[in-house]
Formats: C-alpha cells, structure tokens, sequence
C-alpha cells in the first residue's frame, strides 16, 4: 500500500492523551483499538476532503479541468470525483502502535502519489495510431487513420493532497480517544 505511517507517539499531540496512553500500557493494556479509533478519524477525514474538496488545514484544491466542464463531453462535477477509483482504493491497516493509511488497489498506483503530491514532469506517449472523424468541428465523408509518433509530454498536475494530519484530525481524534479511555478507566 502506498502510504503514511503514523506511529501512536506522533499523533498523542496532547499532553492529557500522551499520559492516558503512558497509563494505558502501565496497566499492560494493548493499545490496538486507539489504533482503531484513529484509523476510523483518518477514513472519516479522507472521505470529508473528497466531499469538500480540500486538503488538510482546510486548502482548497484546484479544479481539475473536468470538475469545471472544460472537457467537451462530459458534465461538470468535484475533482478526484470522476470514476471513485482514488476515493475507493483508500485503505487501513491497524498495528498495536501504529496506523498505516494509504492508497491500495488502484489501476494505477502512480495516479495516487501524483494528485496527493502534484506531478510535473515529462511522459513519454508511445507511437500509436488515432482514428480522427473531424477537423475544427467539421466532420469528414469517411474516416481517417494517422500514426502518431513517440513524443514527450509534459504533465502539470497540481498537488490535491487527500491523506494528511491537521488540527481538525487532531481534535477529533482526541475526543474519539477521551471517551474511549474515560470508559476504559471509568467504566
């Protein structure tokens, strides 16, 4: 899975969860469902960046050329909403002090560490052939075939960061952790 790690140390910011856990193991308790509580406020906090579309600490990210209904021929809608193959492919995984979440099952892979870091640089498109109908929107009588060569493209893909650690995460998380430890040491 290409992703983030965050260890328990890293993400217990507040000194109140930081002794809570430090209690926690003292009483040789597994700390495995704080994991789980985070990993739940890290899904939760993906899925609300799809819906918003911002990333972490409330940035907007830029319209994909789709979303604003550049692209002739298909409606205008969110960024990173076209198939739901990115926002789908985000995954878990629990370990007793650490969290791991990431992109997992993708097509491709690559799409999902470029959108999450921006890419720019230079593709190579492969030789092909293209079958063009028309030409400054007038169609021709019959189809045409033409080979296209191998060339390089240059790609301009702003970063729209959907997996991170802000404030928010931080808060909710705190709050999931406080009523899980209150019942755990109170209840």
């Amino acid at each position: 899975m290409a992703g983030f790690t965050i260890r328990l140390e890293t993400i217990a910011g507040a000194p109140e969860l930081r002794q809570a856990i430090r209690k926690v193991r003292e009483l040789g308790e597994d700390a495995t469902p704080l994991m789980r509580l985070a990993a739940a406020t890290f899904e939760a906090s993906v899925e609300r960046r799809f819906d918003t579309e911002r990333g972490p600490g409330g940035i907007p990210w830029p319209k994909s050329r789709r979303a604003a209904g550049l692209v002739k021929g298909k409606p205008a809608g969110k960024t990173l909403r076209d198939t739901g193959d990115l926002r789908g492919s985000i995954r878990t995984e629990v370990r007793p002090n650490e969290v791991e979440i990431g992109s997992d099952g993708l097509k491709n892979p690559v799409k999902a560490i470029a959108n999450q870091e921006g890419s720019h640089r230079q593709s190579v498109v492969l030789a092909h052939t293209r079958t063009i109908n028309s030409a400054f929107g007038i169609p021709f009588p019959s189809p045409k075939t033409v080979s296209i060569r191998a060339h390089g493209r240059m790609t301009n893909l702003p970063a729209r960061p959907f997996i991170g650690f802000d404030e928010e995460d931080k808060r909710d998380l705190g709050d999931a952790w406080r009523d899980h430890l209150k019942g755990l040491f109170h209840g």
